[in-house]
């Protein structure tokens, strides 16, 4: 038996509409990759190729880590997900580019039973932590139950708090029963609780281990230079050792917030691969022959309310904050056309989909209306603070909304630049009130757990803090089955809701390419578009 079907192992129902979802997001987010790869244009590089062993690899992101430490970090694509890939492995990941989940250190991962509230992970034999620590049941349970740990404060708090119990049945084996059925289970460990720290480590550091990363995945770090750059190593003892993987000898992850310089240096061979998700950047890389793999995915550019606090905790202040913008008219003025105006959380090509409920915007009378009704013709003025991470296409975006919005009588909007580190802290991090809106950026392959944590009302990873019953039913419903029409109904419900609560503006639909230089080869994006790093090499 393969590894993917020992992954995919579970009840005729399941297997059936698994295969029905897969085949759906694969004729279009393949179609999209493959355009990316350029297959048809042999001026292009391919990710395609036998890497040659040894090398070196320099990639960049847009901002340096908040942690290293798996418990204490974002896993999105422009954070930290391809450093946790390449310090930690995964236990399964996700495919984009057909939805379905795959294994890595896990041998499988499947419904263990007739109930989807019920899974069994077993895990592959003869895995060791960089430390010499057993990658083993216990390793992952004393990690699953770290992070529900509400002491330890962990990003992924929401999602372990999803399980009730784990038991240990054997050294590899973990039989894990949850607080309710999940049919799509697999996909909420691939994208939060995939990355496993070794225990002698943790136990070692309670205070968590930031900066002293020990994990099982292809490299160890050897420095790291804040701000600037961080280095790693091949670890000798990964699992895969005996397959002469992971290619390279040392990787270099560098920071660079202008993603347009991140471009330009892959084009003058200063550097080997980044993560964009700008699409006039990722245009334009097509346009100079690089490497570019595109994913499709929900998500995309937004702008989040925190509707726990003043003043858009009045929907009446949302609302006109909506009206006064156009999607079409950010992607032309700033994208140069070479976007995709969003239809709502879900990507245009999604299965489960209805881009006939896109939420009304561009209304400019509407807008006066309701800023008038706030603040009462201009005399009770309100004022609000609009975090935005440190990238200067997304800076020009937010000013452009401070000036549009300063011509209503009574609104003034601060824009406050901070780096990524306090952005995920700040707004990310969820709850808080110091914020007023921000720009929000998600990038989801499959709605669970994306959607889910982002609407949830208990979901620790609902920044917004908005709350509504019939939505968490809806979204409770959707994840208890794979079928793709019972989860088109359920996801058409809460798109709308939200569409009447509108807690956030989803604007730009979601990018997400590699850019890499004609020398790399095995580029596999995994997720959200972080890299797997046991197949990337040189030619």
């Amino acid at each position: 038996m393969t590894r993917t079907s020992l992954l995919s192992l579970r009840t005729a129902h399941h297997r059936r509409s698994r295969r029905r979802i897969a085949v759906l997001v694969a004729t279009t987010a393949l179609a999209s990759v493959l355009a990316g790869c350029g297959d048809d244009d042999e001026s292009k590089p391919s990710a395609q190729g036998t890497p040659k062993q040894g090398g070196s690899l320099t990639m960049s992101l847009p901002g340096d880590s908040t942690s290293l430490d798996p418990f204490s970090t974002s896993y999105v694509n422009v954070a930290d997900g391809s450093r946790m890939s390449a310090l930690y492995d995964s236990l399964v990941w996700s495919d984009p580019t057909t939805g379905s989940v795959r294994p890595q250190i896990a041998e499988s991962l499947a419904i263990n039973g007739t109930k989807a509230d019920t899974w069994q992970l077993k895990v592959r034999p003869n895995v060791k932590f960089s430390d010499g620590t057993p990658f083993d049941a216990e390793a992952v349970k004393f990690n699953w139950d770290r992070h529900k740990n509400p002491e330890v404060r962990s990003f992924q708090m929401g999602a372990a708090s999803k399980i009730a119990s784990v038991t240990v049945t054997d050294p590899l084996t973990l039989d894990i029963k949850l607080f309710s059925e999940n049919a799509n289970f697999d996909h909420l460990v691939a994208r939060t609780l995939t990355f496993i720290a070794s225990p002698s480590a943790l136990k070692a550091n309670p205070g968590g281990i930031a900066d002293k990363p020990v994990g099982a995945g292809p490299y160890k770090l050897v420095r790291w230079e804040r701000g600037v750059k961080q280095t790693f190593a091949r670890n000798p003892d990964y699992w895969q050792a005996s397959k002469n993987l992971p290619h390279l000898d040392n990787l270099t992850i560098t920071v660079d917030t202008d993603v347009n310089h991140s471009v330009a240096a892959v084009d003058e061979g200063k550097s080997d691969l980044t993560v964009a998700v700008d699409p006039l950047a990722v245009s334009r890389a097509e346009d100079d022959k690089l490497g570019v793999q595109r994913l499709s995915l929900n998500g995309g550019q937004m702008v989040v309310f925190n509707t726990a606090a003043a003043p858009f905790k009045d929907i009446r202040a949302r609302r006109a904050f909506v009206f006064a913008f156009s999607g079409a008219e950010i992607n032309q003025k700033f994208f140069e056309g070479k976007g995709t105006p969003a239809k709502g959380i879900f990507a245009a090509s999604s299965p489960i989909a209805n881009i006939q409920l896109a939420a009304s915007e561009n209304d400019k009378a509407r807008a006066k209306q309701l800023f008038d009704d706030v603040t009462a013709n201009g005399t009770k003025p309100i004022k609000f603070n609009y975090y935005v991470p440190q990238a200067p296409a997304s800076i020009r975006v937010v000013q452009y909304m401070k000036q549009v919005l300063s011509e209503y009588p009574g609104v003034e909007m601060e824009v406050k630049v901070v780096d990524i580190a306090t952005y995920v802290k700040t707004v990310r991090g969820g709850g808080g009130t110091e914020w007023s809106a921000a720009l929000g950026q998600q990038w989801i392959d499959d709605p669970e757990p994306g959607i889910y944590d982002l609407l949830y009302s208990k979901s620790p990873s609902n920044n917004s803090n908005y709350k509504n019953p019939d939505v968490d039913e809806a979204l409770d419903e959707a994840r208890r089955t794979t079928d793709p029409a019972k989860r088109r109904d359920a996801y058409t419900r809460v798109q709308l809701q939200v569409n009447r609560d509108m807690p956030y503006w989803v604007y730009q639909e979601a990018v997400t390419a590699a850019v890499y230089s004609p020398r790399i080869t095995g580029i596999q994006l995994i997720n959200d578009g972080i890299v797997l790093w046991d197949r990337i090499g040189t030619t």
